[in-house]
């Protein structure tokens, strides 16, 4: 859109207008100030004088006043934009917002990731949520996938963060005699593109990022921005459509039972990680694709 189409559709053509006049008279006036015979009388040259550098401080606010007005003009339709496009917040701290959501959380809880870490900080605010009656889907890729071990190596200790969710999650599932199908946990071999989050009908989400980090030599999705999705918008249903996909497409279950007692084993022996994983390993159940009911 052109500049004059902007301020057409800004309704600033008035204040233009405004501006343009009283600039006129301002050079009007600084030209009558210049005529010897009008700038030798001293009261019509202080009347001139007066009027050109109050007419100047006019034109100067008029044309703040409009740059400022324009600005937000612009400001609100990028805003509106994101909106339409089904952005509904940015946010840089994604644990503070999935905090706020999950401590009035009563209905449904969407989890996927990777190493867990972030969903690790949140346990307790989850296992509150299920508590109030909250179900919970979870989505993970494994460290004993190959999609995993692509994005991550082979060296990555993520099991005690598995362990630490699981079996909070687990406590929560048994305090309030919920099923399987309720709190189900499922593992994907494919690469998760998404750090998404569903807490009742919002969905927090942003993408996963490969640069470095001096801690966990990986920048989190945590890190990176975040972003609430509009209901009912086109972006809603297309991140809600690629969790449900990765869902129906995983190869493992978590088996609550089988996990409660490698859960105990583990605890009482000292086991390096490859052997937690194996052992972990042991209590999901090998699921057929497309069997997971979304």
């Amino acid at each position: 859109m052109k500049l004059r189409e902007r301020i057409k559709a800004y309704k600033l053509r008035t204040q233009v207008w405004v501006a343009e006049i009283m600039f006129l008279i301002f050079i009007l006036s600084l030209v009558a100030y210049q005529i010897p015979a009008l700038r030798e009388n001293d009261v019509i040259s202080n009347i001139l004088l007066a009027l050109f550098t109050s007419i100047l401080v006019t034109v100067f606010t008029i044309t703040a006043d409009i740059i400022v007005c324009y600005n937000n003009h612009k400001n609100e339709e990028f805003l509106e934009d994101l909106h339409l496009f089904g952005i509904q917040h940015l946010h840089r701290d994604k644990k503070e917002v999935l905090k706020c959501l999950l401590s009035e959380c009563d209905s449904m809880i969407w989890i996927s990731g990777y190493r867990l870490i972030l969903t690790c900080e949140l346990k307790n605010d989850i296992y509150d949520s299920i508590i109030r009656g909250a179900d919970l889907k979870a989505v993970i890729c494994p460290p004993w996938s190959d999609a995993f071990k692509m994005v991550y190596g082979s060296n990555e200790k993520v099991i005690d963060n598995y362990l630490r969710v699981f079996s909070t999650i687990n406590k929560a599932r048994k305090e309030t005699g919920k099923t399987g199908k309720q709190i189900e946990v499922v593992f994907v071999d494919k690469p998760i593109f998404s750090d998404t989050y569903r807490v009742d009908q919002n969905l927090v989400t942003g993408p996963y990022m490969h640069n470095r980090d001096p801690e966990y030599r990986r920048l989190m999705a945590k890190d990176f921005f975040s972003y609430n999705i509009v209901r009912k918008s086109d972006l809603y249903n297309i991140v809600q459509t690629e969790y449900e996909t990765l869902y129906s497409e995983a190869k493992w279950r978590l088996n609550w039972d089988k996990f409660e007692i490698i859960h105990k084993e583990i605890e009482e022996n000292d086991k390096r990680e490859s052997e937690k994983i194996e052992d972990f390993l042991s209590s999901c159940e090998e699921i057929n694709v497309m069997d997971a009911a979304v």
